[in-house]
């Protein structure tokens, strides 16, 4: 625990005068105990009890948690030390960051977030490298994916649909207007907060207007296609590196179908096969999958989904303005700080509390491990001295 920089001696000795005696020398007992007095969380003490203490602190940030990792990194819940604030910490893995094309990415997404600043687009506050572990460190924002919300809770109401996506063309208008292009908008990559106000988030596959060609193979590769198919503009599946705006607009379009919908504009089929339906075919009438909907509501959907991108609105501002005629008022009376005690209650169990609950997070992410690091002791040791041990007790034994 020392080690880890987690705690400093003089607050583990205070945690020990509070365990009864018998239990002090019981590593189980003491993790146990260092979690139910608040001190330390389970994954915390997970790694400490099998003697692992390196990457438990990085800089300013104490891990307290994995929430799950993308294509190119690692994301930690983590507690800021700088101002005690709960962060979600993006680490690029030291095995990857040997490979100069991921190292290029993670760099290359650090300068997106640096770019952008919006209500609407979760915050990235702080991004650098400590002992060449690369990281950006982004607002935590405790809540589902609109994926997880539809699959939960169904189709969208029309007017909390309209309000909502207008404030993520919010979020895409300033971020066209700083030169970014998001080019992964889909269902997974909006956050709806306790206070039902979305949040867009990664930037991974962002393109930087006026990038070259060259720069932009970065992300994928030269010839491979960029984008998740379900969501992705035509022009896009032909040249990722040579796209403007209204890719995103497109995508919003196909969120928005998914959202009023509860389907998918192309369900089915292969990657080749979507990428095909999406170049040539029109989906399914939005107004047949959910009549009643407002018919200039519907018509907007399918300008936005239009196959030649100057059919598409002229930006994400307009897009937006068009919106908010069918926008419903905000009726959320949630406490964003409240929301945000109960997330420490769950990560970190105060006194009395034996249960552990793993912050969940969006499906699509899955768990993960810190990076790699040795034991405190090597394996070939602990049996050395496992087997040195018993020869004591043998010795002891026959002594007797």
């Amino acid at each position: 625990v020392i080690r880890s920089k987690l705690m400093t001696q003089d607050e583990v000795k205070t945690v020990l005068r509070t365990l009864p005696s018998a239990h002090r020398d019981d590593p189980k007992q003491l993790a146990d105990h260092l979690v139910r007095s608040g001190k330390l969380t389970r994954f915390q003490t997970s790694k400490l009890i099998r003697g692992i203490y390196q990457g438990l602190v990085i800089g300013p940030f104490r891990i307290l948690a994995p929430l799950g990792r993308g294509g190119m990194g690692t994301v930690f819940l983590v507690r800021d030390s700088r101002e005690s604030r709960l962060a979600a910490l993006k680490i690029l893995p030291p095995r990857l960051a040997k490979e100069s094309r991921m190292k290029a990415r993670f760099q290359r997404e650090m300068e997106m977030c640096r770019k952008v600043s919006h209500p609407n687009l979760a915050e990235a506050y702080d991004v650098g490298e400590y002992r060449g572990i690369h990281y950006i460190a982004m607002e935590f924002i405790p809540g589902r994916t609109l994926s997880r919300m539809i699959t939960e809770e169904g189709q969208l109401d029309p007017a909390r649909a309209a309000r909502l996506f207008a404030e993520v063309a919010d979020a895409l208008h300033h971020a066209h207007g700083q030169g970014v292009i998001h080019r992964d908008l889909k269902p997974g990559n909006i956050l709806i907060m306790p206070n039902d106000v979305p949040k867009v988030v990664d930037l991974g596959l962002a393109l930087m207007h006026g990038e070259s060609g060259e720069d932009a193979e970065v992300i994928g590769g030269k010839g491979y296609i960029v984008g998740t198919m379900d969501f992705i503009a035509p022009e896009q599946t032909t040249n990722a590196a040579r796209v403007g705006p209204r890719v995103d607009l497109y995508s919003l379009g196909c969120t928005m179908y998914f959202a009023l919908s509860g389907r998918l504009p192309f369900p089915g089929g292969t990657s080749k096969e979507k990428v095909k339906r999406h170049r040539n075919e029109e989906p399914t009438p939005l107004a047949w999958l959910r009549p009643g909907l407002p018919e200039g509501f519907v018509t907007l959907i399918e300008r936005l989904m239009s196959k030649d991108p100057e059919g598409r609105p002229a930006n994400a501002q307009e897009t937006a303005n068009e919106l908010r005629k069918w926008a419903g008022a905000n009726h959320s009376v949630v406490d964003l700080g409240d929301s945000n005690r109960i997330l420490e209650q769950m990560v970190n169990p105060g006194p009395g509390s034996s249960e552990y609950s793993q912050v969940s997070l969006p499906e699509y992410q899955e768990l993960v491990e810190l990076p790699a690091v040795r034991p405190l002791f090597p394996t070939w040791l602990i049996v050395l001295l496992g087997v040195f041990a018993s020869v004591l007790v043998v010795g002891a034994i026959v002594g007797l």
